[in-house]
């Protein structure tokens, strides 16, 4: 409140809350983001793996944030471990685009 308080029009008052918030956003942003691109399968279950990178991905739209359906296939495929490595080169040879649900699918049957 005292940082307002100097300001004497409410154009003033508006830009400097405007700043504020959109540097708390942004720095959430980059830290969500720098989240789902660190997200490992590693031990987890592969429901709780989607479900981390799902979680996330809201995460990142709640802040208005768009992450395309590419991106977020893209990052399932990424924290995939090696064992996964035939499936995932599989995927991405389709000559067809795979939604996220058919993934998903595939995935939790290898």
């Amino acid at each position: 409140m005292t940082q307002i308080m100097s300001f004497n029009t409410t154009h003033e008052i508006w830009e400097s809350l405007r700043c504020s918030f959109t540097f708390g956003s942004r720095a959430r942003i980059m830290e969500l983001c720098l989240h789902l691109h660190t997200i490992r399968k590693g031990g987890l279950s592969m429901l709780d793996y989607m479900l981390r990178i799902r979680n996330n991905c809201d995460n990142l739209t709640a802040v208005r944030e768009i992450v395309l359906e590419q991106d977020h296939i893209m990052e399932i495929l990424g924290g995939l471990g090696h064992e996964h490595n035939p499936f995932v080169v599989t995927i991405i040879s389709r000559p067809e685009p795979i939604s996220i649900e058919e993934l998903q699918s595939h995935l939790m049957v290898f």
